[in-house]
């Protein structure tokens, strides 16, 4: 008889709050979809549900019941990625692996022609177990006869279990409560009030008119559990990376001829790219050195994409900036790769105004040709110096400003030294004196001052800005430093 398994961490989304904040554990945790005062509870500790909080309530209520509740956000990214590390992993215990995509961090997994291997089902779901506890998640493994059965098992049992029987895993998925499977909290209620709380129980009630009583969901719940002909497993394709390497003989440094050879190998690697419906969104290029270190080069687009010319295009200009230590000997290109998505084509007349794909191709040659920290955005931040109110953060993507939020066409723009530059010392040195520029410039008018001061705690700080006219119509930003009695020029207004 033909046996599946079925392997369950719990709980996924807080699993993975308390692997990245390990100084929560023996803490009241909640995890919730919204980091604000309305966010919503989706995933309780035992702790936390000890103080009455429940799922789905809200976490302003939570707070005021339990102040010492630590709450955070996990997003579906996370949980995809923690999801498909999970996948490979086990993988290496049979090829045959099926994520279900209904309930996070279960997955089905065949163990058929795996028994002689490892001595038996029992010893086989023990190493599963033990690797994952290892890697410090909480899981249960489960050999059983019916997908859907051996699941409902892993939802009550901790650890390994195998049952011998169907009628077993009958007697054990019987006496899963239904909340376990997800449901509504208001259908498990009414149902609750009916006396159903139980798997076998619900079963029980004929499925005619369980879909205009209760809705397609608790349908769908009983439809997997009554038919007796389950789906076999449908296996996740194996990841392999998108790679391919050749040798350069004999060893060559000439840039050109090294372009062309790596665009015959990225038209391979991209046609394999392609082939599994997936876009290149980074690229690694390895060149091994004739007697000299591995040169290694990171290429990143925009927007994932399978455009040849546009990524041969930035390692062109990666070449610019780069040089090689010695003639290189074997080239490899490695594609880190995500499922391609269509592109919806405008009709003509509603394209938009800017084409934001020209911007983001322009920013790859700036990144490809300067470096991956290159392009910058100016973030604010709060702090009492104006030098120090900013600061740069890389950025991947253009992006439309929104007009109403933009500042009047008549404001000026200032443009901020990274550190003001001393002016030339002058006596008396007093702010009604007036600064010192250059022979070639002198000061004609003065707007301010503005005082700027603070920094007790560090170091006392008392600038008195003003906007200075020169004779030539340049307006100048600078201050006047009243500890250093000292001018210092800050910045230019256009």
């Amino acid at each position: 008889m033909r046996r599946v398994s079925c392997v369950l961490l719990p709980m996924l989304p807080l699993q993975i709050v308390v692997r990245n904040k390990p100084h929560w554990r023996g803490a009241p945790i909640a995890v919730v979809d919204d980091e604000g005062p309305n966010g919503r509870i989706t995933h309780l500790n035992a702790l936390a549900k000890k103080s009455r909080l429940r799922i789905g309530m809200r976490q302003t209520v939570a707070r005021d019941l339990l102040p010492s509740l630590h709450t955070t956000v996990v997003s579906s990214e996370e949980t995809a990625e923690v999801s498909r590390e999970l996948l490979q992993a086990l993988q290496t215990f049979s090829p045959r692996v099926e994520p279900l995509g209904q309930t996070t961090g279960a997955f089905h997994i065949d163990p058929e022609g795996l028994r002689r291997l490892y001595g038996g089902y029992r010893n086989w779901a023990t190493c599963i177990h033990r690797y994952l506890r290892a890697r410090q998640w909480q899981s249960s493994v489960t050999v059983g006869f019916h997908r859907h059965r051996a699941l409902a098992v892993a939802m009550t049992h901790d650890g390994v279990t195998v049952v011998e029987s169907r009628e077993q895993e009958l007697e054990q998925s019987n006496q899963t409560p239904l909340r376990e499977f997800g449901l509504p909290g208001e259908l498990c209620e009414s149902l609750t009030a009916l006396g159903i709380e139980t798997l076998g129980d619900f079963l029980v009630v004929p499925a005619g008119e369980l879909h205009s009583r209760f809705g397609s969901e608790a349908s769908a719940l009983h439809d997997l559990f009554a038919e007796d002909l389950q789906l076999p497993i449908q296996p996740h394709a194996f990841d392999e990376p998108a790679r391919i390497s050749f040798q350069v003989d004999p060893p060559d440094e000439d840039q050109t001829r090294l372009l062309f050879a790596i665009k015959g190998a990225l038209h391979s690697l991209l046609h394999q790219v392609r082939a599994r419906g997936d876009a290149v969104q980074s690229l690694e290029l390895s060149l091994h050195l004739e007697r000299a270190p591995l040169h290694r080069e990171h290429i990143e687009p925009a927007s994932p994409t399978l455009d040849l010319m546009l990524i041969l295009e930035l390692i062109r200009l990666r070449f610019g900036e780069a040089s090689l230590q010695g003639a290189v000997e074997e080239v490899e290109l490695l594609a880190n790769t995500v499922r391609a998505d269509a592109e919806q084509v405008a009709l003509p007349g509603h394209q938009a105004r800017r084409d934001m794909g020209a911007a983001h191709r322009a920013l790859d040659r700036i990144r490809a040709a300067y470096g991956e920290h290159s392009v910058t955005k100016a973030a604010v931040r709060e702090a009492h110096l104006p030098e120090a109110s900013f600061r740069w953060e890389p950025i991947q993507h253009a992006r439309i400003g929104n007009p109403e939020s933009a500042a009047p066409i008549s404001s000026m723009i200032r443009r901020v030294y990274a550190r003001p530059k001393p002016l030339p010392p002058r006596v008396p040195k007093e702010p009604e004196a007036g600064p010192s520029l250059n022979e070639d410039h002198s000061i004609e008018h003065m707007y301010g001052p503005y005082r700027v001061s603070g920094g007790w705690w560090k170091r006392l700080v008392e600038r008195d800005y003003y906007y200075a006219e020169t004779d030539h119509g340049d307006l100048l930003w600078l201050f006047y430093d009243r500890p250093r009695k000292r001018w210092f020029l800050h910045g230019v207004l256009d």
